[in-house]
């Protein structure tokens, strides 16, 4: 979060507002992108692998979905290679935005990376190996961050932080996989994949309803700034990104918490049902604390911190942040919940849920930036998240009482 934060203020400083605006806008595409690469794959190979305890079954699920995150990988990088000019033209290059279809190009590459990237934090975190997902994240950063700044400096072009990116993904791209070949003995490809269709189909299956919940994050991420960016100003654009950025980034304190607590929550019984919901409700409540914290620090100190940070010409940004706050409360709230419902099998449950964010995001975003420009586009996000938040916190308390005859909630 930090080597972001510093990477997007060096952008932010180097560049002219206008080049600013336009890498805030790509990224919005590139973030949807990355969305859809994931396909659901990585999430559903994180539950898969936390409920194996057999080593050989275990190793085999880990090749299975290696080989299933390569294909389906392949295959969306060189559609997106593929429909990078038309794509380009379509967003406004290269009147609006002249470097579109040299970043375009580049995002099949960066999804490629990206979908590996995710997939071995997320397999690391089924595993509980929180040394390696440490390690992974903070040199996937790290990578972004000393790259990007290399060639930016060197070229001050908006091309160049792509570049960056380019670098830093294929570094952790040969680290996850030497990590994934040191416990997987048996090698981290099946030599036949017979003996792995049957793990393939079932992780996919399971993948297709996380997938859907994805489309409803990438729109609730990344729609606004991308309508904001057609509909509006690149100067709302670069300062709606700043906001947004800081409210998306903070979030990773409370992710934080729900990595390290929420696998522990996988397998539910009767018999561990007290101990298990006393301990979500522990971990419920710290998660409510953090984000009131965080919430109370962007109201009070947010403006004097972006001024601070990126300069007097990106001001206006802190009085997006504050429309943005409850966007972060309640992502952090639900996004806790949603990862408690993923473990139990509640991914098609949860997906249904996120069809109201879609929608109303859509719709509000479609309402409002025409009137309000960035102003809008917050107020459009927090509110969308509002129906979604009180879904998964009802659906958890039933996931919890199912297990228990003493009604616990």
């Amino acid at each position: 979060m930090l080597l972001y934060m510093a990477f997007d203020i060096a952008c932010a400083r180097i560049l002219a507002p206008e080049e600013y605006a336009e890498w805030v806008f790509f990224y919005a595409v590139l973030t949807m992108m990355f969305y859809t690469g994931w396909c659901g794959i990585n999430s559903s190979t994180k539950v898969f692998v936390s409920k194996e305890p057999v080593r050989e079954l275990l190793t085999k699920t880990i090749q299975a979905s290696f080989l299933l995150r390569l294909i389906v990988s392949i295959v969306i990088g060189v559609i997106l290679i593929l429909i990078a000019f038309p794509l380009a033209k379509c967003l406004g290059y290269p009147n609006r935005y002249p470097s579109l279809y040299q970043l375009c190009l580049l995002a099949g590459l960066l999804v490629f990376l990206n979908s590996f990237t995710e997939f071995f934090k997320e397999l690391f975190m089924g595993l509980s190996d929180f040394k390696k997902l440490c390690g992974i994240t903070i040199l996937e950063f790290a990578g972004y961050f000393l790259w990007s700044l290399l060639f930016l400096i060197m070229f001050k072009r908006v091309e160049a932080i792509a570049f960056g990116y380019v670098c830093g993904g294929t570094i952790v791209f040969v680290f996850g996989t030497a990590c994934l070949r040191h416990i997987s003995e048996a090698g981290i490809l099946p030599r036949k994949a017979d003996g792995h269709r049957s793990v393939m189909g079932k992780i996919f299956k399971y993948a297709i309803p996380i997938a859907i919940s994805s489309i409803g994050g990438m729109v609730l991420v990344e729609m606004d700034t991308l309508m904001l960016g057609v509909l509006s100003s690149k100067v709302q654009v670069a300062t709606y990104g700043i906001a947004k950025n800081l409210c998306s980034k903070a979030t990773h304190v409370n992710y934080a918490l729900t990595v390290g607590c929420m696998t522990s929550f996988s397998v539910l019984t009767m018999e561990n049902i007290i101990e298990k919901r006393s301990k979500l409700l522990k971990m419920s409540g710290i998660n409510v604390l953090i984000s009131l914290v965080v919430t109370g620090a962007f109201l009070f100190f947010g403006s004097f911190m972006i001024i601070l940070m990126y300069g007097r010409e990106y001001r206006d940004a802190g009085r997006i942040l504050k429309y943005l706050t409850p966007y972060y409360f309640m992502y952090s709230i639900s996004t806790f919940f949603a990862t408690f419902l993923d473990f139990q099998g509640k991914a098609r449950i949860k997906s249904l849920c996120y069809c109201t964010v879609i929608g109303l995001n859509l719709f509000l975003n479609w309402l409002l930036i025409p009137r309000f420009g960035a102003v809008g586009a917050a107020i459009a996000t927090s509110l969308s998240l509002v129906p979604y938040t009180i879904l998964v916190v009802i659906i958890t308390a039933e996931v919890i009482k199912s297990y228990s005859k003493y009604n616990p909630i």
